[in-house]
């Protein structure tokens, strides 16, 4: 297997391989070589540098750039790149690829591997995002219109979909058990267009699947509410990680349901003022943007009130963005 060192500007690096045709003459081979690095990255199940163990990379020989709209030729079908181990080494078995003699070539790749549709222009790929614990991170990058004067190509990874962390906050006094969390009304299929830009590119045709998926998060998450500052995050547990797809939320279009319990918090006692109580919430008018993570506060109470929220803030997806007023569901009405 071949081996190459880590490349001091990335993180991760790999070298490309290519079939014998339309190279350099003898003695004026070019190779194409590769490296890769994951923006922003964080913990978790979300794709980091260190969890990042293999990829595919895509080229693809166009005459003119791709701006011009030109079709795109078979180059590199798909190369599957791995890491050794613990090491900064990565392999393939494949025989090495080499710069074609004229035009230019195009490079995609994701993470997971997807399907990509190819034509004129950019490729672009249909996805879905499955329910809780099914979800993955989803990782894109792209490097256009490049020769053999290009050097070793650098592939800068991005996220494409927006993380959506919950926590929550209570009355003090009060201990909170909350047993689960559910969103509705959330979009749930688009398709990914790449663009060469460092952002890889853009969703279009967001929408819900044919058989729309409910978000739910099941489990204990509790809370010890000692001061106005008190709070706990759901997404330390990885089953609460919500990873969506970027998308226009309209005022009352997505919910958020949540089942929670709440007692004083009184060495001896165990007097319940809410025991398994579900309250609802609609999220403001918002766009979740692609690599992205936001943070939503709810601020429940500690019987039958109403539980209020207000506008989230967000940051880059490495950094954790949370909401300057909380938000606080209510007792959903009977149908």
């Amino acid at each position: 297997m071949k081996k190459i060192l880590l490349a001091a500007v990335a993180a991760l690096a790999i070298v490309g391989c290519s079939q014998n045709e339309e190279i350099e003459k003898a003695g004026e081979k070019a190779e194409i070589n590769f490296g890769a690095v994951v923006r922003n990255a964080t913990r978790a199940t979300i794709v980091n540098n260190a969890d990042f163990k293999s990829f595919k990379v895509y080229g693809y020989k166009t005459a003119d750039k791709i701006g011009e709209g030109g079709q795109l030729g078979a180059f590199i079908p798909g190369l599957t790149v791995s890491k050794e181990g613990d090491t900064d080494n990565w392999g393939y078995t494949d025989n090495a690829y080499y710069w074609p003699l004229e035009g230019y070539v195009q490079f995609f790749s994701t993470v997971p591997d997807k399907n990509l549709t190819v034509g004129n222009g950019y490729p672009s790929f249909i996805y879905n995002v499955g329910v809780i614990g099914d979800q993955k991170d989803l990782l894109a990058a792209n490097l256009v219109d490049k020769q053999k004067d290009a050097g070793e190509l650098q592939l800068p990874f991005c996220h494409l979909l927006t993380q959506v962390n919950f926590s929550i906050k209570g009355e003090v006094g009060f201990t909170y058990t909350l047993t689960k969390l559910e969103l509705t009304g959330v979009k749930d299929q688009g398709t990914f267009t790449f663009n060469g830009s460092a952002t890889a590119g853009t969703w279009t045709e967001v929408k819900a699947s044919a058989t729309p998926v409910e978000y739910a998060y099941e489990g204990s998450v509790n809370l010890i509410s000692e001061s106005s500052d008190s709070s706990s995050d759901l997404d330390t547990s990885t089953k609460a990680l919500f990873m969506l797809l970027p998308q226009a939320i309209a005022a009352n279009e997505v919910k958020v349901k949540v089942t929670y319990s709440a007692k004083v918090t009184k060495e001896g006692e165990d007097q319940f003022t809410l025991e398994n109580g579900v309250k609802e919430v609609s999220l403001p008018a918002i766009t979740w943007e692609k690599g992205k993570r936001v943070r939503y506060t709810l601020n429940l109470t500690s019987d039958a009130t109403q539980v209020t929220f207000g506008k989230p803030e967000w940051e880059d997806w490495s950094d954790v963005g949370s909401q300057p007023d909380p938000v606080t569901p209510v007792t959903p009405p009977t149908e």
